[in-house]
């Protein structure tokens, strides 16, 4: 646990940031292994299950990210106030809240997942296999959510050490085992093999976290139903939430559209999202290392360091934006060969992926300005405008330009890519001028 309100911002930040990014690269490296053997045992048409399948997940899940979110920022303001019974009564309501929230969304997803495939268009050549997968995903969403919610909470108090030792374990267990699963099980295997690896990383890593953190006692804590931090927790959640989906609807509309032009670009674009996301998740965990450490500078009234953050968490992240953006710009075909061991798939696939990458690969950077700009606007509680800007962003924008180059020019499905990276740099603005505004600084999350 660390109070950020005093010493050196670059340092702090750099310090919080680190084991961030290293669980950042580890969660997305499990990932990409996971579709690496995919791939390479199953096929593309495999890949492309997963690919089409992934914008409904996350579609689902927003409801949960977003009570995270509040839960992080609530936690790193009571912290930063040094209101520990408040901070305490904050992770209890928003434990059983959460929990509540994963059993009705693994409930629904189950009963509906072939109506949500059929919405997006899946290819009919890849919908059972996408169906099987999506049930195993969603039924195991509850021992996944969890790791994330204790996540969010020891960031608010600074710790970011543990919840890495945690993800490593998880790590170990999925290496091992997603190949044998997927050998022996096919598709299936995969996700069977997370919520496997899951359920016992949960385990450890309750027995762990009680020992280390005086606060995370989960026998000691008071479960009784507080309604003024339920009612906070949808306060800032819900637009939180409704971020999430918003840009869940925009990815599942892409998808959608993708999906127009068949199982081998849809494949393709799958393995472009997951380089994506292996390239983002430092913008990305830098980003929550600014939420945290803004949230408690912010509740201490410390707002001459808060400036200093920003600067700091957007220098890290471009640098490393630029460095990815170098990598897979010069060696796109080396990138996407990884994925196919059949030569008949390789020569399928590879090209219309080198196309997404070389295109997409220009947009990291706006994306590093985008994650750090928003960052101090959530610290500040302010998650409602965090959601218009991501309308605009994403339904506003992203979603017709891509239709609109894709179906009325002749680029084709580059239409889509092109449209990603012209709308990255125009949210990138947006977010600036937010910032700039100042009136994130007007929101109260205590009291």
């Amino acid at each position: 646990m660390k109070d950020f309100t005093q010493g050196s911002v670059s340092r702090q930040l750099l310090a919080f940031s680190i084991p961030l990014l290293i669980g950042s690269f580890l969660q997305t490296f499990i990932e990409a292994m996971n579709m690496f053997w995919v791939g390479r045992m199953l096929g593309h048409e495999a890949i492309a299950a997963v690919a089409t399948s992934m914008p409904i997940l996350m579609f689902l899940i927003s409801v949960l990210v977003g009570m995270s979110m509040a839960g992080n920022i609530i936690v790193a303001q009571a912290y930063g106030a040094k209101d520990i019974r408040y901070m305490e009564k904050t992770f209890a309501n928003s434990l059983v809240l959460s929990i509540a929230l994963c059993v009705i969304i693994s409930a629904g997803g189950v009963i509906f997942s072939r109506h949500l495939l059929h919405l997006i268009n899946c290819p009919p050549e890849i919908t059972d296999m996408a169906n099987s997968f999506f049930r195993i995903v969603i039924l195991g969403l509850s021992f996944n959510f969890v790791y994330n919610w204790y996540s969010g909470i020891q960031r608010g108090v600074g710790d970011a050490v543990t919840p890495l030792y945690i993800l490593m374990f998880n790590a170990v267990l999925n290496l091992a085992g997603v190949p044998f699963m997927v050998k022996n099980y096919g598709l299936i295997g995969a996700p069977i093999a997370n919520i496997i690896s899951g359920v016992l990383s949960l385990i450890a890593g309750y027995i762990y976290a009680s020992r280390k953190n005086p606060f995370f006692k989960v026998r000691e804590w008071d479960f009784t139903v507080d309604w003024r931090i339920i009612e906070k927790l949808f306060t800032i959640g819900v637009p939180a939430s409704l971020q999430m989906v918003i840009i869940s609807f925009a990815g599942a509309a892409i998808m959608s559209i993708i999906n127009r032009f068949g199982a081998t670009v849809t494949a393709a674009a799958g393995i472009g999202i997951q380089c994506d996301q292996l390239t983002m998740l430092p913008s990305m965990s830098i980003g929550m290392a600014v939420t945290s450490i803004a949230g408690q500078n912010i509740s201490a009234g410390r707002m001459d360091r808060v400036s200093r953050i920003l600067k700091y968490g957007i220098m890290m992240s471009a640098m490393i934006a630029l460095f990815f953006m170098t990598v897979i710009f010069l060696f796109p075909h080396t990138i996407a060969g990884l994925f196919y061991r059949s030569p008949e798939s390789a020569a399928q696939v590879i090209p219309h992926t080198v196309g997404y990458l070389r295109i997409v690969c220009f947009s990291y950077m706006a994306f590093a300005f985008t994650f750090s700009f928003m960052s101090i606007v959530r610290g500040a509680g302010d998650t409602i405008a965090a959601l218009g800007l991501s309308f605009i962003s994403a339904v506003v924008l992203r979603v017709p330009l891509a239709w609109i180059l894709s179906q009325k020019t002749s680029l084709g499905e580059r239409g889509i890519w092109t449209a990603i990276l012209i709308t990255a740099y125009l949210t990138a603005v947006i977010n600036y001028f937010y910032y700039k505004s100042g009136r994130w600084k007007r929101v109260k999350v205590l009291g």
